[in-house]
């Protein structure tokens, strides 16, 4: 199963829906790719807007502002995730990666500090990562891709893999198992607006535990060549 194309012609990725035999709900996935044209985004907001709950990677607008600033600065024609899709403004209900029930506690001016020190720090590690580059050019990403981990050579390497990728696959399925749970009878799509990498981890989970399998797919164009 391909969630993302790469090819001369640009770079698309799979929206993919996926049901169960014996209960209503539907999942439907956006494998995001952070940085695109904003018909991309367009075309992703106008799907999750039809759905009645979104499950999203991140945080809140304004969670992480230096964070924020970084990803607007851009002279190539493309735009990032963060300023292109805005999903608290579709009227739909959303469940963000640090969502928290508890209320947010009052900051001493030490620790807005620290936050800002951190939020600058991730915005540095993340463009060293290549969080913001153009896409084109990128790999196409499939489940067997997705599953090797022949790269991952040394104990920091894993360590880095565990914190990025598995803890935070092992909280969205999570998520996803609750969801399914409470409201496998409901006729309802529940979006999944996560980035590209995580989706094997999804897909499995949801095929393996309670039976779901893809009913339909169809292709967004991140990016044409």
């Amino acid at each position: 199963m391909q969630f993302i194309e790469s090819s001369v012609i640009g770079v698309r990725s799979a929206v993919l829906t996926l049901g169960r035999r014996t209960s209503a709900l539907r999942f439907v996935l956006f494998p995001m790719v952070h940085v695109g044209e904003q018909s991309f985004y367009d075309q992703v907001a106008g799907r999750a807007a039809g759905c009645a709950l979104i499950v999203a990677e991140g945080a809140r607008a304004g969670s992480a502002p230096v964070q924020e600033r970084i990803a607007r600065l851009r002279w190539d024609g493309l735009i990032d995730q963060t300023a292109a899709l805005d999903l608290e403004s579709l009227g739909v209900p959303v469940i963000f990666e640090s969502a928290t029930d508890e209320p947010e506690p009052e900051r001493t001016g030490t620790e807005r500090l620290l936050d800002t020190a951190v939020d600058s720090a991730a915005a540095v590690g993340l463009r060293l990562l290549g969080r913001y580059r153009d896409p084109r050019g990128m790999s196409s990403l499939d489940e067997a891709d997705v599953h090797d981990d022949r790269w991952v050579r040394g104990r920091m390497a894993r360590a880095i893999r565990k914190r990025v990728i598995d803890d935070r696959d092992e909280r969205l399925v999570a998520t996803l198992g609750e969801i399914h749970r409470k409201r496998h009878d409901d006729s309802i799509d529940v979006a999944v607006v996560w980035g590209a990498g995580h989706m094997y981890a999804v897909v499995s989970a949801l095929r393996s535990e309670f039976g779901y399998y893809v009913q339909d797919a169809e292709w967004l164009v991140v990016r044409n060549g």
